[in-house]
This record gives C-alpha cells, structure tokens and sequence, in this order.
C-alpha cells in the first residue's frame, strides 16, 4: 500500500477540553483510510504541514509515530487517548461516538494506533496536513467584560492602561 498523505481535519470541541477530528490516510492504490481523533484544545499545535516519522518514545519505550516540524516544540505523538485531558500536544486517534446519552469520548483507541501503524511502519516521512474546521467556543473576553462597566471606570481603565477599550 503506498500511502501518498495523512490529513487531519478538527471538526469539534467538545467535552473536558477535547478537540475532535477525522484522520484520513490517503493512499495510491487503495482509496482513502479513516480514523477519528482527539486532542487537547489547549495544547493543539497550529494547523499546516508537517511530517509523521518513527522515532524512539522515551515515555513509550519503542518506536512510535512522532509529528516533526512544528515550531518551538517536539515529542509530539499520534498514540492512543480517549479524551483531550489524556493527551498534551499529542493526538489520539480511534472512533468516536455522538449520542446524547454518551459524550463525545473516543473508543478502540489502542487497536486503531496499531493499525495506523502497521500501515506507515515503512514509510520513512509521510506528510501530514493538519486543518481547522472546528467553530471556536465562546469565552468571556476582556472586552465584553468592559461594555459591562460603567463609562468613568473605563475611563480610569484606559488611562491607567493605556487605552483599552
């Protein structure tokens, strides 16, 4: 099988700071591959292009997929993971499920890292391209907190800060 690209594309945020997404294989010959996958909102790297290689997991102790490229940071993984909490920077993959009665949680995760690495164990750089697609969740912000105020605080604010609004 010769696999031509991975492409993550982040879908949803869900529940205890997780991040989902669908992992799709790409391959020449055989169509395209898909898992779902989990990471930690907080700690996500930024959407682009990298490249998932095998190097030697100090915390796995054993060759894992590990994502190279990114600015300022390394050692991140695809491993197994069933919610954003489990992982730091990392990713998760598996299937997910959306039932009212079940949170978002991810499921088979160990068998789904397996077999993703079974079908990239020869490759020796295979590119990754990692897409937001997700709605950003809505926070308070300083400025709604400010339209909150009354007018001669955010004079005060401003003058001492120098002209936050």
């Amino acid at each position: 099988m010769l696999i031509t690209t991975l492409k993550l594309t982040r879908n949803i945020v869900g529940n205890q700071n997780s991040l989902f997404g669908t992992l799709e294989v790409i391959t020449q010959n055989h169509g395209t591959f898909k898992f779902s996958t989990v990471e930690n909102y907080e700690k996500k790297i930024k959407a682009g292009k990298y490249n998932t290689v095998y190097t030697l997991s100090p915390k796995f102790d054993r060759k894992t997929l590990e994502i190279t490229g990114v600015h300022g940071r390394r050692g991140i993984r695809i491993h197994p993971a069933n919610r954003g909490c489990d992982v730091t920077g990392c990713i998760g993959i598996g299937l997910y499920t959306e039932e009212k009665e079940i949170p978002i949680q991810i499921f088979y995760s160990r068998t789904s890292t397996e077999t993703l690495e079974a079908m990239l164990w020869r490759a020796k750089a295979t590119p990754i391209q990692i897409i937001d697609k997700y709605e950003k969740p809505k926070t308070t912000t300083n400025s709604s907190y400010l339209n909150k105020i009354s007018a001669k605080t955010r004079r005060i604010i401003n003058q001492n800060l120098g002209g936050v609004n």
